[in-house]
């Protein structure tokens, strides 16, 4: 059974002007041990689908389901990384790290040692008492990762976390990205990664759903068959970049293919 289900998902936005369709009939799911990344043009309401498989935000029609329940609050087993990294910033990295553990009522000790160990795998070590605006972005973004971590989530939700980085720093952060979910000791099962960048989704997902133009829909899903690590070089990557890039520039929406159980043709 898939851990996250969406189904015909619509959102719209009132405003003075009338009613905004963000995106119209996004159906997919997310399976265990899946990395599947979202990618689009800008307002396609990518990051909205994210808010919705949270739970912090309602869609307009449709729904989503989470192990077979329908997601109709915050979902406690799913944790965000931010692009704007979202730190507090009159809280030391330590201090960061345990918001989510205190919120969740957990005794002093407890949070002690799971901060201390979340630090360390995201390496953050000597850093426990700095304050954000004592770090570089790289930094602050391992923070607001070891912070996602350490509530264990079962699905870890990624909104374009790599692009106010530097490209050094960013590659670095995406193959860390990797060696964490495929470490079966630590969590999360599953990514859902968020980004504007054709390449990003090809190095790290193993699917890509490729969303259209506002309103958003689910023109294909994309099986990205490359063995890891993968080389950006490569023919076959240069030929996947290309077949995503005019998927999502073409003039108008792909017909879904029949049969295809996500509810768009599979390339």
């Amino acid at each position: 059974m898939p851990l996250i289900q969406v189904e015909h998902v619509d959102k719209s936005f009132a405003t003075g002007h009338g009613s905004i369709s963000i995106m119209k009939d996004v159906s997919f799911i997310v399976k265990d041990a899946d990395f599947l990344a979202i990618v689009g043009p800008s307002g396609c309401g990518k990051s909205t689908l994210l808010r919705l498989i949270q739970g912090l935000d309602r869609p307009t029609g449709g729904r989503i389901v989470f192990h077979d329940k329908g997601v109709d609050t915050v979902c406690g087993h799913m944790a965000m990384v931010f692009q704007n990294f979202a730190l507090f910033p009159w809280l030391t990295v330590a201090q960061n790290v345990a918001f989510g553990l205190e919120a969740l009522g957990w005794g002093k000790e407890r949070i002690a040692a799971q901060v201390e160990r979340y630090i360390s795998v995201t390496g953050l070590d000597g850093f426990q008492e700095a304050y954000p605006r004592e770090l570089s972005g790289g930094m602050r973004q391992r923070v607001g990762l070891a912070r996602a971590l350490s509530v264990e989530p079962e699905v870890l939700l990624m909104d374009e976390p790599f692009s106010a980085l530097d490209a050094l720093t960013a590659e670095s952060l995406r193959e860390e990205i990797l060696q964490l979910w495929r470490d079966p000791a630590l969590p999360p099962d599953a990514v859902l990664l968020v980004t504007h960048n054709i390449e990003e989704a090809i190095q790290l997902a193993d699917r890509i759903v490729v969303l259209s133009r506002r309103p958003g829909r689910v023109l294909a899903e994309v099986t990205v068959d490359l063995p890891r690590p993968r080389d950006r070089k490569s023919t076959a990557f240069y030929d996947l970049t290309d077949k995503v890039f005019s998927l999502i520039t073409q003039p108008g929406p792909v017909s879904e293919g029949p049969g295809t159980p996500e509810g768009a043709p599979a390339v």
